[in-house]
């Protein structure tokens, strides 16, 4: 049987790392065990913003993150038809087997979709909110209805990302935070620490 991975750690930090192959070939099993359980662990994360053109944004990340054996759901594509759109999405975003739901706010009709689903306990602590950097509610100089709203999404689950056009600071695309998320996310839950 395989060392558990404290154990091996602990190992490390009291005596150092180990000189010979037994020191390597334990490391190496760890590294092996941890990848495995990273690739077999099953994350779901739905994609929400604007159409026409953030839909189709959202589509081509949903197929990034299926390359990277992550659920990508988007609801115009994979939410039943037969249900009222919002209906379908409380449901579908309430359930325990959806970790994640990202929504890049950039239409009203995405900032009415936010407003509702910060309501909602079973959906509020999923949401990664993102945002333009001119309405980021720490970063930003806009203020408004919205961007208060943000402030308190961000003071009670700390999930509000500026995204986009970044100026002189380092600031993602929307599409590059959600894959960084979504498979960090996937790697902590991997290791039991979500």
């Amino acid at each position: 049987m395989l060392p558990d991975a404290s154990d091996v750690l602990r190992e490390i930090v009291m005596t150092g790392v180990p000189k010979g192959n037994v020191g390597a070939r334990k490391l190496r099993d760890l590294r092996n065990r941890l990848e495995r359980r990273v690739r077999r662990t099953n994350v779901v994360v739905a994609l929400l913003g604007a159409g026409g053109h953030g839909l189709s944004a959202r589509r081509r990340l949903a197929k990034t993150l299926r390359g990277l054996r992550i659920a990508a759901l988007v609801p115009e594509d994979d939410f039943p038809r037969s249900v009222g759109p919002s209906l379908a999405e409380e449901a579908v975003l309430s359930d325990a087997g959806t970790h994640l739901v990202f929504i890049h706010v950039e239409s009203w009709g995405s900032a009415l979709e936010f407003g509702q689903l910060r309501a909602l306990p079973r959906v509020a602590p999923k949401l990664r909110i993102l945002v333009s950097p001119a309405y980021h509610p720490v970063y930003g100089a806009r203020t408004s209805y919205l961007t208060d709203a943000y402030l308190t999404h961000l003071a009670l689950h700390g999930h509000v990302y500026a995204v986009g056009d970044s100026g002189r600071v380092r600031i993602p695309t929307p599409e590059d935070l959600v894959v960084l998320l979504s498979e960090r996310f996937r790697q902590a839950k991997a290791l039991g620490i979500k």
